[in-house]
């Protein structure tokens, strides 16, 4: 089993491969509607997957989900911007982690002063 430091969905966000209705019910426990209702952690996740789970089969119903193409059904610029995102994804990654192994230079960070002309 994997040991998450600090902020488990935090951990959860920053690069474990999660099911979407993983990340759905995660998002939807962090909203204000399910605060407060008075159930246990895992009564709350079970609510969570399983509105996630209905959402995402309502969705399907409706035509809204299309199954990915095949890596030989993707066209050039398809291709292309596809390989622009995992770079972006990738760039961000390593830089968050840098930033975070070196927390003086983001604790000592100034913003940038915009200067009136």
């Amino acid at each position: 089993m994997s040991e998450y430091w600090g902020d488990v969905l935090q951990s959860f966000q920053n690069g474990v491969q999660l099911d979407l209705r993983v990340k759905l019910a995660i998002e939807f426990l962090k909203s204000p509607a399910f605060s407060g209702d008075g159930a246990s952690p895992e009564g709350a996740a079970t609510r969570a997957l399983t509105l996630a789970d209905s959402l995402l089969e309502q969705a399907q119903a409706s035509g809204l989900l299309k199954p990915l193409p095949e890596d030989s059904e993707l066209n050039a610029p398809l291709r292309r911007h596809l390989e622009r995102n995992a770079r972006a994804q990738i760039f961000a990654n390593l830089a968050a982690q840098r930033i975070g192994s070196e927390p003086a230079v983001a604790l000592n960070s100034v913003p940038a002063t915009i200067v009136q002309r």
